[in-house]
């Protein structure tokens, strides 16, 4: 696909030669609003939500459409060229094409014999909706070239909805304006059949040249911009010298619109250059348009304000480890959390589903590198959310576009996933640690309430019809837990609602959306584990929390959760649980029970215990020579275990993860299980592992994966989440070579660009022929900062102490060191891990740690720091020496 990437010291990369283009696109946004898709050849779209868009939406084969482009046409001396690299012209004579990246900006750089075109685009970090372009011809051959320059970006101006539901009927909506700078179009109308509203958004394109005074024609109507029986990779506007009647001050109805603005032919000598500014913005309609953007000095002032303040916001991202290349490829890595935080689960070209917003798990996995980056700030944030959980340990799956606003469902489909009850307590048990925030358990917050009870499979008569709100008591207020209260339903519900083999019911489908239809006999022995490691770490926060609180409030019908636990067989667990939904269905108790912390450890501690038991000894698989093991980690809808070892070998890396990072794995099946995923399931070209072998009988008795073809997608992909968490989970359990080489591994393959066949970062899973799918909306990125920061470079924390405890490899270290910055007490620290001697881990122990020349405390592997009495400087350095 292209040369080898250079990594710049800024985070900015550069592939000198790129030659092929296809499905590559790069994501350009601010905290305003603005949403772009762009790729090297222009293409992508413009929008600020699911029903204003700019340009037209795209999905991943979108992007080969010539139409729907940032088009800039040069007529030289007659041949017609674009900066997209799409016309006739140059696909019989190719450009010489390079792409530089950096902290959302791009820019390319088109050259031929005669003359190069560099574009750099860019979303302003200001409160406006708006695109930026800057656009340099410079004639670098020794003859005078005649260029007539023209832009024609289409000029969508509705909702995604109308791309095929009433495409051309919307365009009558439309309101043409042609101004002295561009064209813009407010369209009278919204267009919904459910009940249109009038429109209050305009969209417009503008730009201004450093060698003309004005725009010489205005093309406002596509059909017009191409003229007829063209098209355009070669539009009549660019090709003839039409003249078009257009006056500043026309407006036009009911046609498509577009952008398009024609700048006289001028003359250019050797090595004379010509430069363009373009803005594309969306407003409030009666709202004036940025114009003062077109500006050549305002633009470079803004494209480094830009840079500065993305290389600030993303400083903890910042690694140096292994190599110059990996740890640019990680400082891309570091972008993408911002990304899903913008976009949500949509609106890039992969990413064609949905409207917007992010799912119930995207929130918490999302807020797990938030919580490295900016603890404190996320404390609102994660009481806030609790109250998108259903008092029967449910919850709404889509999150709203305000604070606190949830959703029951996406396309009115109401489902259950079995892992959600888990995660949230994965990211609050991070952020209780990060920053010693204990109290944060003893925050009270409502739960949401709809008309679904008993795990989405009853409904509540009296909420039919009526707006989601929230639980209330039998005296008709609004009832808030704990968030403690909050933890303990979602794990201990999770725990109860078993099928025949003592596992959670899988429900709708686990983590693995693929795994979809065994709702009726489907247990997720996997996250059976994740359930019961959650209980064994929410153990220790107590036992530290009962040296200052010694009892909770807890919600009067939860006694059925925990009885439920000791009833005598699996179908009494299961009544039981019924209780307690029976109870909770409509109101609950206005007073609550008062539980000592002491006995609340001591019950789950009997929970844990029972279940570590039931997981080691009916869930466990070993081949007869004891040589392979590994974790069954489902039934299907038959009742059937999944995974086997024996004769056609059926296995999953989901289930081998999660006895992992819960530690229920003995150190002993640890390494029958790395030998197992090794032999079934690494793939030696890219250094991953599959999510699963083949399965070879297509009952559809597990989920809807088993049709898809195997390789991709959910069916035995190398998924880059399920990935980074399996090396996250092995180097948790003191395996520091074989952890960190799965993560070396995979960088190295994705930083091969003409393999990978993506820009820099980690995509959501790799196709079979290799390429890197679903790119930047992947949780997989948070997963790799929380590696990298927690597991490698060692800097982990218990209560608020620091505990800095390196597993660096020697090869990790670039020029003898390594380092991260990490957000502490509100500062970004440098943390700085120095081995002069060139040790491998495990020959070196820390011999001297300072920050800002000031000693910290340390032994001969670990340096802590008390967060909550420590003055710290900007670094924090961190000696290495031979034991």
């Amino acid at each position: 696909m292209s040369s080898p990437i250079l990594f710049h010291s800024d985070g900015s990369y550069t592939i000198p030669k790129i030659t092929r283009f296809s499905n590559l696109y790069f994501p350009l946004f601010n905290y305003h609003g603005m949403k772009s898709a762009i790729t090297p050849t222009l293409h992508g779209d413009i929008k600020i939500d699911q029903n204003h868009y700019l340009m037209i939406p795209v999905s991943q084969e979108d992007l080969k459409n010539p139409l729907n482009a940032r088009n800039f046409f040069f007529r030289v001396d007659g041949d017609v060229w674009n900066l997209t690299g799409q016309t006739a012209f140059q696909k019989f004579h190719p450009d010489q094409v390079v792409l530089h990246n950096g902290l959302l900006y791009q820019q390319i750089t088109r050259s031929n014999e005669r003359f190069s075109v560099d574009i750099t685009s860019f979303v302003p970090t200001i409160d406006q909706n708006v695109e930026l372009h800057k656009v340099v011809f410079k004639n670098i051959s020794k003859n005078v070239l005649s260029v007539k320059s023209v832009i024609g970006i289409p000029i969508f101006g509705r909702s995604a909805d109308n791309l095929r539901d009433h495409r051309h009927v919307t365009s009558l909506l439309n309101r043409i304006h042609v101004h002295e700078q561009g064209i813009s179009n407010t369209p009278t109308l919204s267009f919904d059949e459910r009940g249109h509203k009038e429109n209050n958004t305009s969209y417009g394109v503008f730009a201004c040249s450093s060698k003309h005074s004005s725009i010489s024609q205005y093309w406002p109507i596509l059909k017009d911009f191409i003229g007829e029986g063209e098209d355009m990779f070669h539009p009549q506007s660019v090709a003839l010298d039409s003249k078009n009647p257009v006056q500043v001050g026309d407006s036009f109805e009911g046609y498509e619109a577009i952008g398009g603005l024609e700048f006289s032919t001028v003359n250019l000598s050797p090595e004379e250059t010509m430069e363009f500014i373009v803005s594309i913005e969306i407003i409030e309609k009666n709202s004036p348009f940025s114009l003062e953007l077109l500006n050549l000095s305002k633009f470079d002032v803004l494209l480094e304000e830009t840079k500065q303040f993305w290389q600030k916001d993303l400083i903890t991202s910042d690694f140096s480890y292994h190599s110059i290349s990996a740890s640019g490829w990680l400082r891309s890595v570091g972008i993408q959390p911002l990304v899903r935080r913008i976009y949500g689960n949509s609106f890039l070209p992969h990413h064609d589903y949905g409207r917007g917003g992010r799912g119930w798990r995207d929130l918490w996995q999302d807020s797990l590198e938030l919580v490295l980056k900016d603890p404190k700030t996320v404390r609102e944030n994660l009481i806030a959310y609790f109250r998108g959980e259903r008092i029967d340990g449910s919850n709404a799956t889509i999150i709203g576009s305000k604070k606190g606003e949830f959703k029951a469902d996406r396309n009115q489909i109401v489902r259950v996933w079995s892992d959600h009850g888990a995660w949230p307590f994965v990211t609050v048990n991070l952020y209780v640690h990060r920053t010693g925030d204990w109290k944060v358990l003893f925050e009270k917050q409502a739960y949401f309430k709809d008309q679904f009870t008993h795990y989405t499979k009853q409904t509540d008569s009296s909420m039919l019809g009526l707006e989601a709100s929230f639980t209330k008591t039998k005296s008709g207020h609004i009832y808030e837990g704990t968030i403690l209260e909050h933890v303990l339903i979602q794990n201990l519900a999770a725990l109860a609602n078993v099928g025949e083999h003592g596992n959670i019911r899988i429900e709708d489908a686990d983590w693995n959306d693929g795994f979809d239809m065994a709702k009726k006999q489907g247990e997720s022995v996997a996250f059976t584990h994740l359930y019961v490691g959650n209980l064994t770490k929410l153990i220790c926060l107590l036992e530290h929390v009962c040296k200052h609180v010694q009892s909770v409030a807890l919600l009067q019908e939860s006694r059925f959760l925990f009885d439920s636990f000791f009833a005598a067989s699996i179908a009494k667990r299961q009544a039981v649980l019924k209780h307690y939904f029976d109870a909770v269905s409509s109101e609950v108790q206005t007073t609550q029970m008062i539980m000592s912390i002491s006995d609340l450890i001591a019950v789950l501690k009997d929970i844990v215990e029972a279940q570590m038991n039931h997981l080691r000894q009916n869930e466990w698989i070993e081949t007869c020579d004891g040589q392979y093991g590994i974790y069954n980690g489902y039934y299907d809808n038959d009742g059937h275990r999944v995974e086997r070892l024996e004769g056609d070998v059926q296995m999953t890396l989901t289930g081998q993860v999660f006895p992992l990072m819960a530690h229920v794995a003995t150190p002993e099946q640890v390494q029958k299980i790395l030998k197992s995923t090794h032999r079934y399931l690494k793939d030696e070209t890219t250094g991953g592992y599959r999510l699963n072998t083949v399965f070879h009988q297509n009952g559809m008795s597990l989920g809807r994966f088993m049709g898809f073809a195997y390789g991709h997608k959910e069916n035995g992909a190398l998924f880059s989440h399920m990935i980074m968490m399996y090396a996250y989970s092995i180097l948790d359990n003191g395996l520091f070579i074989e952890g960190s080489q799965i993560l070396d591994d995979y960088i190295e393959y994705l930083l091969q660009v003409e393999k990978s066949k993506i820009l820099p970062g980690i995509p959501e899973y790799i196709d079979p022929e290799g390429r890197g799918m679903y790119h930047f909306l992947t949780g997989s990125a948070s997963w790799v900062i929380l590696l990298m920061v927690e597991q490698i470079f060692g800097i982990s924390a218990q209560f608020g102490v620091l505990a800095l405890t390196p597993k660096l490899l020697k090869k990790h270290f670039v020029d003898n060191q390594a380092h991260v910055h990490v957000l502490l007490n509100g500062n970004v620290v440098k943390c700085i891990y120095e081995n002069p001697k060139g040790l491998e881990a495990g020959q070196y122990q820390i011999v001297r740690a300072q920050s800002d020349g000031v000693d910290l405390s340390h032994d001969t592997t670990t340096v802590t720091i008390d967060l909550s009495t420590a003055h710290l400087g900007h670094e924090i350095k961190i000696t290495l020496g031979e034991k």
